[in-house]
């Protein structure tokens, strides 16, 4: 298991309890993808709090199922966030294609 960086950028809810955050991360075709869920999904939730000052730097569980390298010679790493918390984008996408510097411990 890898961790994608992600900014959340803004507290969104108190309920359900313990509340609700949007993340966001753009993907290697330069597309911006939004996820709502709580706080302990993400690697930094003790700062994720309705106070805290937003845009923060989090990270997403997710693992690596595939690894590419484009026409342009970058690395491009195939990703599912459904494992191991089943979290979807807004629009219910659970896999994505992101460059190695947007994960954290990419070799793990």
């Amino acid at each position: 298991m890898v961790t994608l960086r992600c900014q959340v950028v803004r507290w969104v809810s108190d309920e359900p309890q313990p509340g609700w955050v949007e993340a966001r991360f753009t993907d290697a075709h330069g597309r911006r993808w939004t996820f709502f869920d709580k706080p302990p999904i993400f690697e930094n939730e003790a700062e994720l709090t309705p106070e805290a000052s937003y845009p923060q730097e989090a990270g997403l569980a997710c693992v690596v199922t595939g690894t590419q390298i484009w026409t342009d010679g970058r690395e491009i790493l195939s990703i599912s966030t459904r494992t191991p918390w089943s979290i979807e984008s807004e629009e219910g996408q659970t896999e994505f294609h992101v460059s190695r510097d947007q994960l954290i411990d990419p070799l793990g």
